[in-house]
């Protein structure tokens, strides 16, 4: 929660450093939509069409760096999440969906907005500029409970999609989910299945349907573990427990993104 403060606070700080470096101009999208979606459709579609200046994207990412850290790992708690690396028009689209009131998490809202990123040429600054950065090697995977259970449903609803190795792809628009924070990814999980992410696409609820709590925590734990050094992929299988009881055997590969 101190951490989130903090967060907050420096927000007022972001509004006047984004006000020094790029001009309060208008976005050629800055029309009034006929809805969110078209709202973020525009913005989105503008983005794209932009050339992204990295040297103004490294001085954007400043604001960034405030609460997802100077590398861009995001923390334990996984309310600031890891960026680096991530595909460059998955952040686009995720700042334009957070700019239009289709994502809700306050400070990300504000900072979409245009009173911190002004225009759509700083979200393709900022988008190229964070999927520049070198994914983190540093996050947290969680305590590695129902993994077993987590690599099969990953195998099964999953890795069609965002990749065997949960790698994800920039040109649909596919997060690479791999070595994320797992507080993040089990609470994006939660909230899909609450309905707490008007953005997610329903196919995500379906296929999320008549899950238990364990199958998130698994598949959460299954998914920060993707991409990383099978030793530490299987650091803390050992504390599996439950009706998978003892058989974390072979997990290793699994957690590896093997599957």
């Amino acid at each position: 929660m101190r951490r989130r403060m903090e967060c907050w606070g420096s927000l007022v700080c972001g509004s006047l450093l984004a006000g020094m470096a790029t001009a309060a101009s208008p976005s050629p999208s800055a029309a009034i939509p006929s809805s969110p979606a078209a709202s973020a459709k525009a913005d989105l579609r503008a983005v794209l069409e932009t050339t992204p200046n990295l040297p103004q994207g490294m001085r954007l990412f400043q604001i960034c760096a405030e609460c997802h850290g100077p590398q861009g790992a995001g923390n334990a708690s996984g309310w600031p999440p890891e960026i680096a690396g991530q595909h460059p028009r998955v952040i686009a689209k995720e700042l334009t969906d957070f700019r239009a009131g289709l994502r809700w998490y306050d400070p990300m809202e504000r900072i979409a907005g245009r009173h911190v990123l002004h225009t759509t040429q700083d979200i393709a600054d900022v988008a190229a500029y964070v999927g520049s950065l070198p994914p983190a090697t540093d996050t947290t995977p969680g305590a590695g409970e129902w993994l077993q259970r987590g690599g099969r449903m990953y195998a099964s609803r999953c890795q069609w999609c965002h990749g065997g190795q949960g790698e994800g792809s920039d040109e649909r628009f596919v997060p690479r989910v791999a070595g994320q924070q797992y507080e993040y990814l089990l609470r994006q999980l939660q909230d899909t299945v609450g309905g707490r992410r008007p953005n997610m696409r329903t196919q995500h609820l379906r296929l999320l349907e008549s899950v238990h709590m364990e199958d998130l925590e698994g598949l959460a734990g299954y998914m920060s573990r993707l991409g990383r050094p099978i030793g530490q992929a299987v650091q803390t299988i050992g504390h599996e427990h439950g009706r998978e009881g003892n058989q974390a055997s072979g997990i290793g590969d699994a957690a590896a993104g093997d599957l």
